[in-house]
């Protein structure tokens, strides 16, 4: 590297990496998506508060995904929109009922009146059943039939119409229709642009609506509002949406437009009724109130009882240990608890079963936690270091009370691991009795001061080693007993001769067979030891046969790690 490049490179060598940078960054693709990822949610933000320029530019792209997944998946669509159907299918029903006991009520009415035996006479007359002829009397206007005619060849594509309307060839009517509508143009309207929208004959009236590439034409009976006009584009306009293309090549073939009469039906929907002024209010009508009072009490009732259970819950919940309710709150029947529970507290679903609020109209969610209330400490020692039928456990602040009897390994147990248990900081063992411990004691005087007899010497008499060694086994038993209760077993000999002969010699004599107890024991594996010097029996008479012995004392001493 020459002078030249050396001082451009300490001149601008930072600038060269820096632009490097940038330009490998530029070049990367991973790089920009990741950059773009990051600053595309702020920028989608500021973009649709500033003007309309976003929402114009994704109307059609989104437009048209929705479409294509309308008609790819429509019932994943479908279970979305529930929520909106299913208020919509009740308000038409309700319509319908509605509308439905309003014509009993006036078939009813006008049945004895004046009116209605008018009416009778005349429909007897005309030979059209009562029912219908109220209907066509006590109607504004009604939809009765929709033919939807495609403008490209005249052929009928769809036709609707009410289960009383009488029903010539639908065929017929349509080119008939078609026919009138050529007539219009070529008659009337010299650039052929003219149409025919709606024409009167006697009671009925027909409407067209003009679409691009279908026509609209409904039969209405009575005298219908300009409104329905607007009611009947939009249906036509949907058909267009759904259908357009199917339309416009639609040859005759009603397989290609299969639900065309199902958006038709929707005209039949349009229809209005007169309301005379009543003396008195109908019978129906009547019935209608007193049923909505009912129900209105009814559910006035049932509230108040789920607004009372909701009190008990509330209360329930606080009363019980180890559950503290963070939110609790009611919708309709149904009930939501959220807070802490302890694990070792009551179930709450029993608990609301308490009051009658059944597990399903409960939802709760419950985090866990360690309460240090005393009912929940109890338990919790319970489970801790198992509960004795004979034991019982309170607590009284951070001491934990323990009275009634239990073994001394279990006492030893709950000493040893009381720091385990949270909110304690003393244990009370004062009202707690161990039997096993005093049974042990009791056994340990029933083998105290055991006398083995010698025939002369250090010679055990007949028959009396095969009682030390049956006593060696039970002192081997009762030791390891010892440990268990805490204690610390010590075996002590002490020898003894009779009066005869020279104190001095007894003495040894008496620590010699004391001395033979000892190792006999220490044989059959029991830690004994020969009492301190001066503590050896020479005394009786002479010769008496019964103070040539050892006697085998024990001692209890209280272990260090109980102490």
């Amino acid at each position: 590297m020459n002078d030249l490049d050396q001082l451009k490179e300490l001149l601008f060598g930072a600038e060269k990496q820096a632009l490097d940078s940038i330009a490998e960054r530029v070049e990367s693709r991973d790089v920009r998506t990741t950059d773009i990822a990051d600053v595309l949610p702020e920028a989608i933000h500021q973009s649709h508060n500033k003007d309309h320029e976003l929402v114009d530019a994704l109307a059609a792209p989104v437009g048209e995904c929705l479409q294509r997944e309308f008609r790819d998946d429509p019932e994943t669509y479908a279970d979305a929109l529930y929520p909106v159907i299913g208020p919509a299918i009740r308000k038409s029903i309700i319509h319908a009922l509605r509308n439905f006991s309003q014509q009993i009520n006036e078939a009813v009415e006008h049945s004895i009146s004046p009116k209605g035996l008018k009416w009778r006479l005349q429909a007897s007359r005309a030979g059209v059943p009562y029912g219908e002829y109220i209907l066509q009397k006590t109607m504004l206007y009604r939809v009765e039939q929709a033919y939807l005619i495609s403008r490209e060849n005249g052929l009928l594509v769809a036709h609707v119409h009410h289960e009383a309307s009488k029903i010539k060839d639908s065929d017929a009517v349509s080119a008939m229709f078609t026919a009138i509508q050529d007539f219009v143009k070529e008659s009337f309207s010299p650039d052929r642009t003219g149409r025919l929208e709606s024409a009167d004959m006697g009671e009925f009236t027909l409407w067209a609506v003009h679409g691009p590439h279908a026509l609209l034409v409904c039969v209405i009976r009575g005298v219908p509002p300009r409104a329905l006009r607007a009611d009947l584009t939009a249906i036509l306009e949907r058909i267009h949406f759904r259908y357009g293309d199917a339309v416009r090549k639609y040859k005759g073939e009603t397989a290609t437009i299969p639900d065309a009469e199902l958006e038709l039906e929707r005209c039949l929907k349009f229809e209005a009724r007169s309301e005379d002024k009543k003396k008195g209010p109908p019978i129906v009508a009547m019935l209608v109130g007193l049923l909505l009072v009912a129900g209105l009490i009814a559910f006035g009732i049932r509230n108040w009882n789920f607004a009372q259970q909701l009190k008990q819950l509330d209360s329930a919940v606080a009363a019980t240990p180890g559950i503290h309710a963070t939110e609790l709150k009611r919708s309709g029947g149904n009930f939501f608890l959220k807070g802490l529970r302890d694990p070792l507290a009551d179930e709450i679903r029993s608990i609301a079963e308490e009051i009658d609020i059944p597990a399903h109209r409960l939802t709760v969610a419950m985090q866990s936690f360690q309460s240090l209330e005393p009912e929940i400490i109890e338990r919790r020692a319970s489970q801790l270091f198992g509960n004795p039928d004979s034991v019982s456990f309170e607590v009284s602040g951070s001491t934990l009370r323990v009275s009634g009897n239990a073994t001394w390994s279990w006492q030893a147990q709950l000493q040893s691991r009381i720091s385990a248990l949270a909110g304690v900081d003393a244990l009370d063992l004062s009202g707690l009795l161990s039997n096993d411990r005093a049974l042990f004691e009791k056994r340990v005087d029933e083998l105290r001061e055991r006398i083995f007899l010698f025939e002369s010497g250090i010679e055990l008499a007949a028959g009396v080693a095969g009682q030390l060694r049956q006593y060696a086994i039970e002192l081997h038993e009762l030791d390891k007993e010892s440990s268990a209760m805490g204690y610390m077993l010590d075996v002590i000999v002490t020898g003894s001769t009779d009066a005869s002969g020279n104190p001095r010699a007894n003495g040894v004599l008496a620590t010699q067979r004391a001395n033979v107890a000892v190792e006999f024991l220490n044989a059959e594996g029991v830690d004994a030891s020969i009492a301190p010097a001066g503590q050896s029996d020479s005394q009786g008479a002479l010769n008496d046969s019964t103070m040539r012995h050892v006697k085998v004392n024990l001692q209890l001493r209280q272990s260090p790690d109980t102490q």
